[in-house]
């Protein structure tokens, strides 16, 4: 039981801050006002000059083996993040059979212990994670489950009726919405019949449709299209994931990207889009090949990419399909391999940190060459950070009032993008306290309420009187994000306290450990 004294609330509902006590009874916000007693046997802490809020809520991430790895979930709670909703990009971990191989380790890390779940149930009732989370369904896993063989192929209508039944199941079970990576195999490979009948399933539950769409680059115009199109026939409510325009030739195109979006919410549509805070991203270094290396599987893959320098016709072929794509986003032709930087790269870490072009030069080969070679040595464990942005446009979509807090975390060896463990605190210092692009009570309810909005998390998401004691106390004074690429999960100076539940997860600026936090389901009853 815990009496906050002298804070200045902000509470989440985008309100001017107020002078107030708060009182913590159990797991919930008994009280807030001025003046308030407790007993004796109350912690009572004074928060002069201190700003007391929610929880943040992180609408993008991909925690799932995060939450099974390390359970109490200290990078997120590190940075005030109390809830975050998982399974995003079309990328997860369930259904799935109990004899099928562990997958996606290079987005979502290894978990080394038995896969012994099947289902969203079971897997979120084996969780006792320090934060509370959320889940999506990821269109992955219904592709892996429902099709035989080789899922990078279009559907048959007998295998997408097999999906939705699957995705059926999930959304009963409490999963928010389904997620897609469209850029992403298997996702890629999905057509217009398949992602329409998912979605008539989502809208029938009213669950979120949350889209890594197809292109951020050169076709960033026509893959927003598609995406409002299947929300146009289906109704769906559309979150787009991760927004931003990638390529310096594309930043131009970020203020025509947001009119479409606004003019197709002006027609009735409930669409919003979440953003990280860093000009530049993470991702998986096998997304620099093309699809038609994508579709293969992992070790006719690995052999392909090693016949490369032997078959000139092959690497000459690989080549232009990198350089001049299709319905797909080519990071090395938006970027520059001075962009592209290897995070992790389990087979061969001594590339650890360094660029595509500097991986190239101590190989001593052309960066093609160097990128081929050492995919085709490495099957799972492969994470790079790419540089995508400008800073004018990542505040451009800040700004935007429809624009939704994620960290878009990944949990992938020991050099990860910072936002893994610092995106709020880099957000507030950055946005709010440094460059003044808003104020702390407007970054805040994109951070708290609004996201609570979206999901349709009634209890969470704002300081008020019988609200769950989700609650980050920092000093904007001291604010400051001490990470950098090669100490992405320094712990930030500032943030002096963190409850989950009504439980302190950080204490005087230091993680306690606790497991407070809950599984929270969605209540996406059908029509």
């Amino acid at each position: 039981m815990t009496l906050f004294r002298n804070a200045t609330v902000i509470d989440g509902k985008g309100d001017a801050p107020f002078k107030a006590d708060v009182l913590v009874v159990g797991s919930l916000v008994a009280a807030v006002g001025k003046d308030l007693k407790a007993p004796s046997s109350f912690s009572v802490i004074d928060l002069d000059g201190k700003v007391l809020c929610p929880g943040f809520m992180d609408i993008h991430a991909h925690s799932e083996l995060e939450a099974k790895r390390n359970p109490t979930m200290t990078h997120k709670a590190q940075q005030g993040i109390t809830f975050d909703l998982s399974g995003n990009c079309g990328i997860g971990v369930y259904p799935r059979r109990l004899e099928d191989p562990a997958v996606f380790a290079d987005i979502l890390g290894h978990y080394a212990k038995p896969w012994d779940w099947t289902d969203f149930q079971s897997f979120s009732q084996k969780l006792e994670p320090g934060i509370n989370m959320g889940f999506l369904q990821s269109h992955s896993m219904l592709r892996m489950m429902a099709m035989e063989g080789n899922p990078n192929r279009t559907a048959t209508q007998k295998e997408v009726f097999r999906m939705c039944r699957l995705l059926e199941i999930s959304l009963q079970q409490g999963c928010f919405g389904l997620s897609t990576g469209l850029y992403y195999a298997p996702c890629l490979f999905a057509d217009e019949y398949e992602i329409t009948k998912l979605l008539e399933t989502v809208k029938k539950h009213d669950g979120i449709f949350a889209v890594h769409h197809r292109c951020e680059g050169d076709e960033i115009l026509q893959s927003i299209d598609e995406v409002l199109g299947y929300v146009r026939k289906t109704g769906v409510r559309l979150e787009i994931s991760h927004l931003k325009a990638i390529g310096r030739a594309n930043q131009s195109k970020v203020d025509e990207v947001l009119g479409k979006i606004h003019r197709f919410k002006d027609e009735g549509f409930d669409v919003q889009f979440d953003q990280y805070p860093y000009e530049y991203g993470s991702t998986s270094l096998f997304s620099l090949l093309p699809p038609f290396l994508l579709r293969l599987e992992k070790d006719e893959l690995s052999r392909t990419l090693a016949e490369m320098e032997s078959n000139p016709s092959l690497r000459a072929h690989t080549i232009e399909e990198i350089m001049h794509p299709h319905g797909w986003d080519s990071i090395v032709e938006l970027c520059t391999w001075d962009d592209i930087t290897i995070a992790s790269l389990e087979s061969s870490p001594e590339y650890d940190g360094m660029t595509l072009k500097e991986a190239s030069e101590k190989l001593g080969k052309d960066p093609f060459d160097t990128l081929f070679l050492l995919l085709s040595k490495e099957s799972e464990l492969a994470l790079m950070t790419d540089i995508t942005q400008s800073t004018a446009n990542l505040r451009r979509i800040f700004k935007d009032p429809l624009m939704l807090f994620g960290t878009d975390a990944l949990y992938t060896g020991e050099l990860c993008h910072p936002r893994s463990a610092n995106a709020a605190i880099h957000l507030l210092e950055t946005m709010c306290l440094k460059d003044q692009v808003a104020t702390l009570s407007e970054a805040i309810s994109k951070m708290t309420s609004k996201v609570a909005k979206r999901l349709g998390i009634e209890d969470r998401g704002a300081i008020q009187e019988g609200m769950k004691a989700d609650i980050v106390v920092f000093d904007p004074r001291t604010l400051h994000d001490n990470s950098n690429p090669s100490n992405p999960f320094a712990m930030c100076t500032g943030l002096e306290y963190v409850m989950v539940n009504g439980e302190f997860a950080v204490y005087e600026n230091a993680p306690t450990g606790s497991r407070s936090g809950a599984v929270v389901k969605a209540c996406c009853q059908a029509r």
